[in-house]
């Protein structure tokens, strides 16, 4: 399967759903994940080498590919892609992952990243950085989406200081955030059949 993260504005945990996403998917099968987002994010991230999947750079993907047995692939673009640009990912990929912030620019540029893509694209929105109770910017950008029909994760990926530690040393979220990915794990999985 391949998975790809993208979204017209930065800032909004492309990569760090990235590396979320390859975690769950090598539960179940050798999965690479290519860094194409000229920051490197993702490489610098997995640098200290204690992800449970492989990470390369998006020149180094097609000899990585050919000589793996990688079941999966998950794809972490560049912001702002452009509009061939995003054909070519809806097109390449079996399942567009686009990540938000519950915030109204953030929102506006995933409703401009959906109407760009073409016709019968396989999407999901993925609401990020969703701050804890008593705030509602998580629940109220969930019914926005929803009531305007845009396929969405049920589960928002809640905003923990536990990222930075997880970034910084390597490897991905433990704790109460990792339960986040376990609900949208579930949620995938189902879906996957």
């Amino acid at each position: 399967m391949i998975v790809t993260l993208c979204q017209f504005k930065g800032g909004v945990g492309k990569t760090t759903s990235a590396i979320h996403f390859a975690a769950l998917l090598q539960a179940k099968a050798h999965t690479l994940l290519i860094d194409s987002d000229p920051n490197k994010s993702a490489s610098l991230w997995a640098r200290k080498g204690l992800l449970p999947f492989d990470v390369c750079l998006e020149a180094e993907a097609p000899k990585r590919l050919m000589k793996g047995n990688y079941t999966h692939t998950v794809i972490d673009t560049p912001a702002r892609p452009s509009s061939d640009e995003v054909e070519s990912i809806a097109n390449g990929t079996d399942l567009l992952i686009l990540p938000t912030t519950p915030d109204p620019l953030s929102i506006s540029a995933l409703i401009q990243m959906a109407g760009s893509l073409p016709e019968g694209t396989n999407y999901k929105c993925l609401i990020t950085l969703v701050p804890p109770p008593p705030q509602k910017d998580g629940t109220e950008a969930k019914t926005a989406l929803e009531r305007h029909g845009y396929p969405i994760f049920q589960r928002p990926v809640r905003r923990y200081k536990a990222y930075i530690h997880a970034a910084s040393n390597g490897h991905t979220v433990k704790g109460p955030a990792q339960n986040d990915w376990k609900a949208i794990w579930e949620e995938l999985s189902d879906e996957l059949g």
